[in-house]
C-alpha cells in the first residue's frame, strides 16, 4: 500500500467515511486494511466515543495482525520494516490471486453458459432443418478407437467377399455378418463376384 492510498483511507475515516463507503471508492482496499489503519491512527477510539462505529467487526486475531502489520511497517528497526513489507507484498500477492481466480472462475462459468446457449441453438437448426424432426448432433470427432475398429470391419468384409465403402457409415449387413463372424450364422448374400 503506497503513501497516498494510505492517506486516502486516513483521510475518509476522519471525515466520517465507514468501511463500505470507503470500500465503495477503493475496491482494492480491504476490511481489515481499513481497520488497522483505523488501529493505528487511533480512529477507532475516537469514532466509538463518537457513538459513530465506521467499522465493522474484526476477528481480534486477525485485528491483531494488521496492528502488527502496521506497527511493523512504522518501526525505527529496518529488519522489522522489511518482514512487514515482505507480510504485505505477501498478503497482496494473495489478493490479486484471489480476484485472478474469481476472474477465471466467472469466466469459465460465462464460457459454460454460452457453449449451452451455443448447444441449443445448434440443436434448433438441426430441428428446422430436418422439418422439425429432432435429430442426435453430429460427432465433432471420431475417437481413433472407433476409428481402427471400422477399419478392422471394413477389412474383415472385403476378406469375406463383401461389398463395403471405403468411408460413411457400414451396411447394417456387414455389421451383422461381424458381430456374428463367430456363429454359425449365414454371411449375408452381399457377395461381390469374383
Amino acid at each position: 500500500m503506497n503513501d497516498a492510498y494510505r492517506a486516502a483511507i486516513v483521510d475518509m475515516l476522519n471525515n466520517g467515511a465507514t468501511a463500505d463507503d470507503i470500500r465503495a471508492q477503493l475496491p482494492d482496499a480491504t476490511v481489515g486494511e481499513i481497520a488497522a489503519i483505523a488501529e493505528t491512527e487511533g480512529l477507532t477510539r475516537a469514532h466509538t466515543k463518537a457513538g459513530a462505529s465506521t467499522i465493522p467487526d474484526v476477528d481480534p486475531q486477525l485485528a491483531h495482525a494488521l496492528a502488527a502489520l502496521a506497527w511493523g511497517e512504522n518501526s525505527h528497526t529496518a529488519r522489522i520494516r522489511n518482514l512487514a513489507a515482505r507480510t504485505r507484498a505477501g498478503l497482496t500477492e494473495l489478493q490479486q490471486l484471489k480476484r485472478d481466480a474469481s476472474a477465471i472462475e466467472a469466466a469459465e462459468k460465462e464460457v459454460a453458459e454460452a457453449t449451452q446457449t451455443l448447444t441449443k441453438a445448434q440443436a434448433k437448426l438441426r430441428r428446422l432443418k430436418n422439418g422439425g424432426k429432432a435429430t442426435k448432433p453430429a460427432a465433432s470427432g471420431q475417437s481413433l478407437g472407433d476409428k481402427r475398429r471400422r477399419g478392422e470391419i471394413r477389412a474383415w468384409a472385403r476378406a469375406q467377399g463383401m461389398a463395403v465403402s471405403q468411408v460413411g457409415s457400414i451396411s447394417k449387413d456387414v455389421m451383422d455378418a461381424w458381430n456374428n463372424r463367430d456363429g454359425k450364422a449365414a454371411v449375408p448374400a452381399q457377395r461381390q463376384a469374383g
